[in-house]
Parts: C-alpha cells; sequence; structure tokens
C-alpha cells in the first residue's frame, strides 16, 4: 500500500513562501481541534474533581496539574503552527498528546471512558499523516496506554475496587477499537486519494483531448485560411489547386494526392496539381471507364474506394504502394471539372471527420476552377458578341438592301411613272396607284418584320406566350413550305424577367429560321412546358437534320453563333440548352431557364 498523504514538507524544503504554509494548514486545523479537546477536558476535570481549576497550587489534584500542563504545551504547539520551519517537529505532537491523554486517564480514572474518545483526535492525525505501518503502531501504543492507565489507576487508587470480568472485555474492546482506528482511517485515506488520483488522471486525459482537438481545430482553421488567401491573391487555379493539395497534408496525412481536370477530349483527365506523385505519373492521362471513376464523377459527395479494386487508377505507378484513396468530385453549378484524389498505404480508411476536411479544402478548389471558367466564358462571351454585333450589322444591311430599300426604291420609280402617265394616259393612274399601295404596305409589313425581330415591343407588355404567338403567325404561308405548330398548353402563367424572355425568344427565333432556311422540314414544332422551378422550350423539326460531331469539329472555323452557340446564351440567364439532331432525323433544339 501506498503512503497516505501527508501535510509534513519534504526535508529539502526551507518551510517559507506560501507552500510552507499551504503544507501547515492541516496542523492549524489540528490545533484548533486539539483546543476544541482541552475545554472539553477543562469542564471534565471541573466535574471529577469538584475542586477549583485554579490557581494551582502544591494541593492542587494531579489531574488538575495534568490539565495545565497539557494547556501549556497545546500553547507552544500552537505557536510552533504558526512558525515556518517547525513542520517536523509539530508533526510528531499527537504522540505527546497520546501522552497526556494517558496519564490524565491514570490520575482520574476511566471507569466511565470518559477519556476514551480523546484519544480518536491524535490517532486520526496520525493516519492522515503517517504511514498505514507507522498510524497501526500509533494505535497499538495509544491502546497499551490506555490500558496500562486504566489498569494502574484501579491498582494505585486510594479506593481500590476488585474489577468484574465485563470490564476486562469493554477495556479489550477499547484497546482493539484504539488500534485499527489509525490503520482503518489510513485506509480509508488512501482510497480517498486513489480515487482523487483517477479523477485527476481523468480529468488530465480529457484536458489532453480537448487540447489535441484544440490544435487540430486551429490547424483546420489555418490551413483553411491559406487556401482562402491563395484564392484571393491570385488568379491561377493551378496555384490553389496546389495550396489545397499541400494544406490538405497537413490536416489529413497521405501518401500521395493529386488533381484530375478534364482534358477536352471525351471522358479523359489529366493531372492539374500533384503532391508526391513521380513525374512520368504527372505527365499521364487518364481514360475513364463505365464502371470507373465515371460513376464516381457523376456522384456528388466525397467517397473512399480500394485502390486494389478501381481498375482506372492502376495508371499511376506511384499508387501501387498505397491501399485506399479518398475521392472528392469537383463540382459546381452544373458542371463538373475533375476529381481530387488523395490516397494512403495505411490499413485504416480515411474517417468521417478526414474526409470532412478534404471536402472542405476541395471546395475552395473549385471555386477557384469556377472562377477561372467564369472567366473564360466571359472573355469568349464578350469576344462572341463583338462577332455577333457585326454580324448582325451586316445582315441588317443585307436585309434592309434586299427588302425594304430595294422596294422604297420601286415605289419611288413608280410615283415618277404615276406622273407622266398624269400626262399621256390618266385612265392608268388609279390601277398604278393600287399597285403603288400594295407595294407601300408590303414594305410597311417588312419594316415591321425586321423592327419586331429585333425587340418585339408586345414582349415587354404581354409577354413570352402572345409574342411567340405573334410572331410565328407571320410564317404562316411562308416559301420554304413549312407548317409551323406552336404548343403553349403546358405553359401556364409563367412570368420571366425582361433579360431572361428576350434571351428565350432569341434562341426560338434564330432555331425557327434555321429550321426555315437549311432543314427543309414539313414541320416545325414549337412546344413550352413549364415545371415548379424551370421552363422548358423544344423547338423540333422533321428535317433533314446534321452531322452533330462533324459541325463540333469545325466548329472553330465556322466563326459565328449558329444553333451550336445557344448554350452560351442560355447560361447567361442561368439556364442551359442542348441539340439533338442527326442526318435524316431532324433537329431538336431543347431549351431550360429558370424560373423566379
Amino acid at each position: 500500500m501506498k503512503a497516505s498523504t501527508t501535510t509534513i514538507p519534504p526535508k529539502n524544503q526551507s518551510g517559507t513562501g506560501s507552500d510552507g504554509w499551504k503544507l501547515l494548514g492541516g496542523e492549524r486545523f489540528y490545533t484548533f481541534a486539539r483546543w476544541v479537546t482541552i475545554l472539553l477536558l477543562f469542564a471534565i476535570t471541573q466535574f471529577i474533581t469538584k475542586k477549583p481549576i485554579w490557581p494551582i497550587s502544591i494541593e492542587s489534584d494531579p489531574l488538575v496539574v495534568m490539565l495545565w500542563a497539557y494547556t501549556a504545551f497545546s500553547s507552544l504547539a500552537s505557536l510552533a503552527a504558526f512558525l515556518p520551519g517547525f513542520g517536523q517537529l509539530i508533526g510528531m505532537a499527537y504522540l505527546i498528546d497520546i501522552a497526556f491523554i494517558s496519564l490524565m486517564a491514570f490520575f482520574a480514572g476511566d471507569r466511565y471512558a470518559i477519556f476514551f474518545p480523546m484519544y480518536l483526535l491524535p490517532l486520526i492525525n496520525a493516519a492522515i499523516r503517517q504511514h498505514s505501518l507507522v498510524g497501526l503502531l500509533s494505535g497499538i501504543l495509544a491502546a497499551i496506554c490506555y490500558i496500562v492507565a486504566f489498569l494502574g489507576s484501579l491498582r494505585f487508587s486510594s479506593d481500590p475496587r476488585a474489577v468484574v470480568p465485563l470490564e476486562y472485555v469493554g477495556l479489550g474492546m477499547r484497546g482493539m477499537i484504539l488500534s485499527l482506528i489509525p490503520w482503518m482511517t489510513n485506509g480509508l485515506a488512501e482510497r480517498w486519494s486513489e480515487n482523487n488520483r483517477q479523477s485527476v488522471a481523468v480529468a488530465e486525459r480529457q484536458a489532453e483531448q480537448a487540447l489535441v482537438a484544440a490544435r487540430a481545430y486551429r490547424d483546420q482553421m489555418r490551413s483553411l485560411y491559406e487556401v482562402a488567401y491563395s484564392l484571393s491573391t491570385t488568379m491561377d487555379y493551378r496555384h490553389v489547386l496546389e495550396a489545397a493539395l499541400r494544406e490538405s497534408r497537413r490536416l489529413v496525412p497521405y501518401t500521395c494526392g493529386f488533381v484530375l481536370l478534364s482534358s477536352g477530349e471525351e471522358n479523359e483527365l489529366y493531372v492539374a496539381a500533384s503532391q508526391s506523385l513521380s513525374e512520368s505519373d504527372h505527365a499521364r492521362k487518364l481514360t475513364l471507364s463505365k464502371n470507373g471513376l465515371a460513376d464516381v464523377l457523376r456522384a456528388t459527395e466525397a467517397c473512399t474506394v480500394d485502390i486494389a479494386q478501381q481498375r482506372d487508377l492502376h495508371v499511376f505507378d506511384t499508387l501501387h504502394s498505397c491501399r485506399s484513396a479518398c475521392i472528392i468530385p469537383l463540382r459546381a453549378a452544373l458542371r463538373t471539372y475533375g476529381l481530387m484524389v488523395v490516397a494512403t498505404d495505411r490499413v485504416a480508411s480515411f474517417t468521417g471527420e478526414q474526409i470532412d476536411m478534404l471536402a472542405a479544402l476541395a471546395g475552395y478548389a473549385i471555386i477557384a476552377l469556377h472562377n477561372a471558367q467564369l472567366i473564360f466564358d466571359l472573355k469568349e462571351e464578350r469576344s462572341k458578341l463583338l462577332s455577333k454585333e457585326e454580324e448582325v450589322r451586316h445582315q441588317l444591311a443585307r436585309d434592309l438592301h434586299d427588302g425594304p430599300a430595294q422596294s422604297v426604291a420601286a415605289i419611288t420609280m413608280n410615283v415618277e411613272f404615276i406622273k407622266k402617265l398624269l400626262d399621256r394616259d390618266p385612265k392608268r393612274v388609279i390601277d398604278e396607284l393600287d399597285k403603288l399601295s400594295a407595294m407601300a404596305k408590303r414594305t410597311t409589313y417588312e419594316i415591321r418584320t425586321m423592327l419586331f425581330e429585333l425587340r418585339p415591343l408586345v414582349l415587354e407588355t404581354q409577354g413570352l406566350k402572345v409574342t411567340l404567338e405573334q410572331y410565328l403567325e407571320r410564317f404562316k404561308g411562308n416559301n420554304a413550305g413549312a407548317q409551323i405548330v406552336l404548343e403553349t398548353d403546358q405553359m401556364g402563367d409563367v412570368h420571366l424577367d425582361t433579360k431572361t424572355e428576350g434571351t428565350l425568344f432569341n434562341i426560338i427565333q434564330e432555331a425557327v429560321n434555321n429550321a426555315l432556311k437549311h432543314a427543309k422540314a414539313k414541320h416545325i414544332w414549337v412546344r413550352m412546358r413549364s415545371e415548379p422551378k424551370l421552363l422548358h422550350a423544344v423547338v423540333q423539326d422533321d428535317g433533314a437534320g446534321f452531322d452533330k460531331v462533324a459541325v463540333l469539329r469545325t466548329y472553330e472555323k465556322r466563326g459565328s453563333f449558329g444553333l451550336l452557340n445557344i448554350d452560351e446564351r442560355a447560361r447567361l440567364v442561368g439556364g442551359q440548352a442542348e441539340i439533338e439532331s442527326a442526318i435524316g432525323q431532324g433537329t431538336k433544339v431543347i431549351i431550360m431557364v429558370p424560373i423566379e
């Protein structure tokens, strides 16, 4: 058994300072309890002797003399308890307490066990301050002193009497109690101290765990700050990707990590940034298989995979020594940019908390990629808008030259011709004026049609549905021989903002014009359908169609917007669009815009 907690200062301490006073705190409490005991002894002595206890003289009762001697000793012990440096001496004062109590029991006799409880205070003090063996010996010493004092008081008493056997039994039990009290108290104190030590150990472990968690949170916040700072100070997304991989390694130690982005070819990815990846692996390109990373790429959440079972990753030699990988799709605003792969050679896979931290850092990489894409799109859109503006100017000039300008010139010539007829053949003037009126009406209609196509005012006043009805009404009986069918039964009462309506009308207008000019279709369908958050528009024809792959291959050389640019237009208003076409199977243009 370990020694119990003691208030005795070590030998190498001088006992000065606040620590010395703290160590003597228990002794000062014991001194206070001793004075309470002395007050009780004064009352007991007065009751036993039935004589004044002051002043003291030679004729005074020995019990009174012992009481005053004990009082003098207690005064010295009390003074020593408040003076630093006397810890070793006053630590053994309990033995003198036992001696004084034994002498008082001897001179007064303890037939009624009056002095027996007085032993408890010094014995409990010894049990708490000393080793368990020392406490047990102190208890045995106190028991022997008490028994000797009890028997001696009967032997040398002025009025000796016989001791009955029951008194011996009681004396033996009191002696046994005095012997065992220090040992039992020491055991209880040791158990209490052990419980305290265990509680302290648990508290220290909890504090250490809290400190580790605080440090991990600090490291996580610092890593997030570093990546966010990189994002705010540079427009180069590659720099942000490198920072995200570097800071991820601080939070989640891994063997190697890299970011795969689309190379522009179908189902092909390239390494845009890496950590601990070999040079040969960094230059590799990865082709996605149907049951491999393609499924992960379409997912919205991070996942862990077994590298041995992920065949697409086998092309990287660096990953042959790794066992598992955490793969995070890089997606934003309906776009998929690529994957962030973090691999480890540990047996244990990534925890949920580690995956969340990697996903948080990957979020900054997604923002950087999205910003880079937006900047690229804005630059391309600006260039295309400038080209489109120039194209519209040329088209407008051609339409004005071939249409209204020719009609106005013909009207001017007919006016001059009618002037001459007034003198030569007045009867023909009425017929020529009728022809001139029809020509003027046709010219007016052409000009209004051009104005309607450029910016229909009805779009701002009566909405998209009425605008489409009026616009498509103009194509009835067109020279192309195509029947245009407008289906808006499922459109409902949908209202879009002016910009979205204008963009959607322009896309439908261009799709219809292209179908009339190039599709050689018999029917053109314009369908509108609304959902809770989206408006679907479909322009479909049963014409000749075209080879979409071949057109895409020569797209950069075409130099115009065309049908293939409708997705860029739709994205300008937060939507998306696509084209489905094949030779001999017609063309289908699908546009989706959000309803706000």
